[in-house]
């Protein structure tokens, strides 16, 4: 999840293009969610945090990932998504994924009750590495190899429990032009146990005059988190477009499942502009 990998070009003029009453209101749209969002986030993770020891065992997991899914819809609507989704959520299974922004999250978990893998930077991250790991993240550490087996057996007890794990098998974010080739690797799990893989693909749309969603929205190359996300809050609004498949996939090779899945998802990819 979200390793950037190439600067993107900056677009000229979208300010000059809005009315002047929306451009006065994208400081107070920026304010109002940034209060939102934190104190939801709070409130949620308080409860949470306190309900927990309460839950029966036998149920802990669906509960968890209720919470995360509660989360998630608060979220998206006060990020000012809104979201579209094709076909089926998938449940209780392996779930891939194009990659374009920290966004993908609540979008994803707001479909359906699941958990995530992430690149481990993320569990250091202020407030969010915090909540994240509270929340069951699957956490990747890629410059230790030999840590993978660990992952992958993780995903393993997750999926066992009836967790859908969505993994981003892509490994960077990208501006969404095209599909990164798929790496294998922690696909090991469905692959090595016959499991179910359903797959999905997000494209993402910004309002006319403001920057394109490939700048506004997806979240890739030289961008500083905190510029990012400021600068994606004070959007009107935007769109978000998830399809998923209608199948799942499985083989007992996880490069062939690999090759399979990624061009399954290429059959549903729309481009983000």
């Amino acid at each position: 999840m979200l390793e950037p990998v190439a600067a993107p070009a900056p677009t000229a003029g979208p300010e000059g293009r809005r009315p002047p009453l929306e451009r006065a209101l994208g400081p107070l749209r920026l304010v109002w969610r940034v209060s939102a969002l934190v104190s939801t986030t709070s409130v949620l993770f308080v409860y949470y945090l306190g309900a927990r020891p309460w839950v029966p065992k036998r149920r802990f997991t669906a509960w968890r990932n209720r919470m995360i899914q509660i989360w998630a819809r608060t979220a998206v609507r006060f990020l000012g998504a809104r979201v579209r989704a094709e076909g089926l959520p998938p449940g209780g299974c392996l779930v891939v994924s194009n990659h374009l922004s920290y966004v993908d999250i609540p979008v994803l978990a707001s479909l359906f009750p699941s958990i995530f893998v992430s690149k481990a930077e993320v569990k250091g991250w202020p407030l969010m590495g915090t909540v994240a790991s509270v929340a069951g993240t699957i956490f990747v550490d890629r410059e230790r190899k030999r840590g993978l087996p660990d992952v992958a057996e993780w995903i393993g007890r997750e999926l066992a429990a009836g967790s859908s794990v969505v993994l981003f098998p892509e490994g960077t974010s990208s501006a969404g032009a095209e599909l990164l080739p798929f790496r294998p690797s922690l696909l090991a799990p469905a692959s090595s146990a016959g499991l179910p893989v359903a797959y999905a693909a997000i494209t993402y749309r910004s309002p006319e005059g403001h920057p394109p969603a490939s700048e506004s929205i997806c979240w890739w190359g030289g961008m500083t988190f905190g510029g990012h996300i400021l600068g994606l809050l004070r959007l009107p609004r935007f769109e978000v477009e998830v399809r998923f498949g209608p199948d799942t996939l499985q083989d007992p090779d996880r490069k062939v499942l690999a090759d399979r899945l990624w061009h399954a998802v290429h059959t549903i990819f729309k481009p983000t502009t």
